[in-house]
């Protein structure tokens, strides 16, 4: 399947000139020479096009409106994107280029736009959003590895946010992510999005306007680590809260062997922690069934890779 929009391969900008402290690694390296911990150079995008596996107040009828921003803070060791988030493959593209993708997914209908893995090119999303605000919410999709202060930059710019709450356990943010400060920083900026978007808002069709999806892959072997953020989730944030707990993990990259998550999640284990959000009250929550744990699921990705 191909792209459903063109990129400009010929359209790029040059690297900000700055020593980015963007995201929570706060490497300092300067973004004109691709050294950051995210590999970013420029802006750069792996994929576009209307996405329907997303959930169904996120991707309706007609397709969420995703941009698969290329590299990534956090490189886990078993992300089904390896190429694109450790690789960085993609194409480079300038801001205008990226209003124009945001006006032509708009055109094919997009319930949304979908910045998918967006936390180290917030400079030029914003830069984006100040030349063109799209008349369809703006879904901010992210790790939950975010910085406060990048965060609150975010308010007035985007309407929704997707946010993955990983892990609760050092331990693990640290053998899966290496990111052991990763529970604590996850924290701090689930809570200042919920303090941009206090409620969540839908349409007459129940499409979600405005709001905050909390989402949590469950792993194998790690139902501990499920159940304290499920109880954090509920203490903070409130019985009410959009919750997506996902029973699609697959073993793959480094994650192929490990002793802890090197096999498919067991429909018992899934089953525990599902019956846990539901003994806390949080029945506001979208489940899946065993079927979404497979690699067909896994969007094609273009363009060249950076090594």
């Amino acid at each position: 399947m191909k792209n459903d929009i063109l990129y400009d391969k010929n359209s790029t900008d040059e690297a900000l000139d700055i020593s980015c402290n963007v995201c929570p690694r706060k490497c300092n390296a300067n973004r004109k020479d691709g050294t950051s911990y995210c590999k970013s150079k420029g802006l750069r995008i792996a994929r576009l096009g209307l996405h329907m596996w997303e959930e169904p107040c996120i991707s309706g009828k007609y397709g969420s409106g995703t941009i698969f921003f290329s590299g990534c803070s956090l490189r886990c060791i078993y992300c089904q994107n390896y190429d694109v988030s450790q690789k960085s493959k993609g194409y480079n593209i300038s801001v205008n280029r990226l209003v124009e993708i945001f006006k032509e997914l708009e055109a094919m209908g997009a319930h949304n736009i979908n910045l998918v893995t967006p936390t180290h090119y917030i400079d030029y999303i914003i830069m984006a959003l100040d030349i063109y605000k799209p008349h369809i919410p703006v879904c901010y999709n992210t790790s939950g590895y975010e910085s406060e202060q990048s965060i609150k930059r975010l308010a007035g710019y985007v309407d929704i946010f997707l946010v993955d709450f990983k892990y609760f356990q050092k331990d693990l943010a640290q053998e899966f992510s290496s990111a052991s400060d990763y529970p604590e920083v996850a924290q701090k900026a689930i809570l200042q999005m919920k303090s941009i978007i206090p409620c969540d808002k839908f349409d007459s069709n129940g499409m979600m306007r405005q709001g905050v999806i909390v989402r949590h892959l469950v792993l194998p072997n790690c139902l501990q680590n499920t159940k304290e953020i499920l109880a954090w989730v509920e203490k903070n944030l409130g019985k009410n809260t959009i919750l997506s707990l996902m029973n699609q993990y697959t073993p793959y990259g480094k994650a192929i062997g490990n002793k802890i998550i090197g096999r498919k999640l067991k429909a018992l284990e899934y089953k525990i922690a599902v019956n846990y959000a539901l003994k806390l009250g949080l029945e506001n929550a979208y489940v899946q069934d065993s079927e979404s744990a497979d690699e067909c699921f896994i969007p094609e990705f273009f363009g060249e890779i950076m090594e």
